[in-house]
């Protein structure tokens, strides 16, 4: 085992990053206003293309990385306007964890996530709440890490070794204790074994540590989201349900029918109009704060799918880079 987490690339292939957010796509179907939906994501597919023009024409990695971020933003924003009544299903909430992980400047708060509990029309999992959960314990575990100081060199590399199976048993007690029916496979297993990997510490090899140290009172872990850390010997049995959404009728936004936040990814202020059923008023839009552009999303006439932009982002990421980036983990796969 090392005493330090291993450097991992966040996107192996930028390709491949990007190709994991086509996923999943925002769709119209039973969105309060169906077709302000469907000419916003046109509005947000053309504005990808010229980013995407640009990117090449510069040759920059960074600027391709900048314009997936934006698209992920953009049609966040067109569902919060035109689809509020579906944003605690498992389409939105999952699109927004995709964001989070494969946009390396993504934070919350961002709108509508995670989903409330007891929400209506909620997916069966909370997986904004899972994602969160986790990143959570992989943060809480690099400061235990980093705070070992003083005292002897043995005793310092067991307290660490608690540390990184207190993050990993975090990271697991996530997954089945906020959602304990659900197939754990599909509410991010496998960022446990990619962590696992990073930090050269398998679970099964984390009993000793976890009868030592206790994660809480001993290592400072939080019980905010995680009730119980549980131990290699203790795992409860896994779930096997699907991923499905609750019954339930959203009626009126959440949020109001006009908000805003900053996205901390672009530096913008947005504010979202809902819109009423039937009438497609509703619009997204964002107002740089400081030197930043501004940026609009407003409706025009066509229907699109989201992620049409994404696919010709990773066909020229692609295309255009090999390079991996690295970066300490510090976001999980879902």
């Amino acid at each position: 085992m090392v005493l330090i987490k291993s450097l991992t690339p966040v996107f192996i292939l930028l390709g491949r990053a990007v190709a994991q957010s086509g996923q999943i796509n925002l769709t119209s179907t039973d969105c309060v206003d169906v077709s302000g939906f469907e000419s916003c994501q046109k509005d947000a597919t053309a504005k990808d293309a010229t980013c995407l023009a640009q990117a090449r024409k510069d040759a920059s990695e960074l600027e391709v990385e900048t314009c997936a971020c934006a698209s992920y933003t953009d049609n966040i924003n067109c569902a919060a306007a035109h689809c509020w009544n579906r944003v605690n299903e498992c389409e939105y909430q999952e699109y927004v964890v995709e964001y989070l992980v494969n946009c390396p400047v993504a934070k919350t708060p961002l709108p509508y996530f995670p989903a409330p509990d007891n929400a209506p029309d909620a997916c069966s999992c909370n997986v904004g709440r899972v994602n969160l959960a986790i990143n959570g314990s992989i943060e809480q575990g690099s400061k235990c890490s980093s705070g070992v100081s003083g005292g002897d060199a043995f005793g310092n590399t067991q307290k660490i070794q608690g540390c990184q199976c207190c993050e990993i048993s975090g990271a697991l007690s996530s997954i089945y204790g906020i959602c304990p029916d659900t197939d754990p496979k599909l509410i991010g297993l496998s960022s446990v074994s990619k962590l696992e990997s990073a930090l050269d510490t398998p679970f099964d090899a984390c009993a000793s540590y976890l009868s030592e140290f206790d994660c809480v009172s001993s290592l400072g872990f939080s019980k905010d989201a995680i009730q119980t850390y549980y131990k290699p010997d203790n795992l409860p049995k896994s779930g096997t349900a699907t991923l499905s959404n609750k019954a339930g009728t959203v009626t009126a936004p959440a949020s109001g029918s006009v908000f805003t936040y900053t996205n901390a990814a672009d530096g913008k202020t947005y504010t979202i109009s809902a819109a009423d059923a039937g009438k497609g008023s509703g619009s997204g839009s964002g107002t740089a704060t400081g030197a930043t552009a501004t940026s609009t999303q407003k409706s025009s006439a066509g229907r699109v799918m989201s992620g049409g932009g994404l696919v010709l982002l990773m066909v020229a990421i692609q295309g255009m880079f090999v390079q991996a980036q690295f970066s300490v983990i510090e976001s999980v796969y879902i």
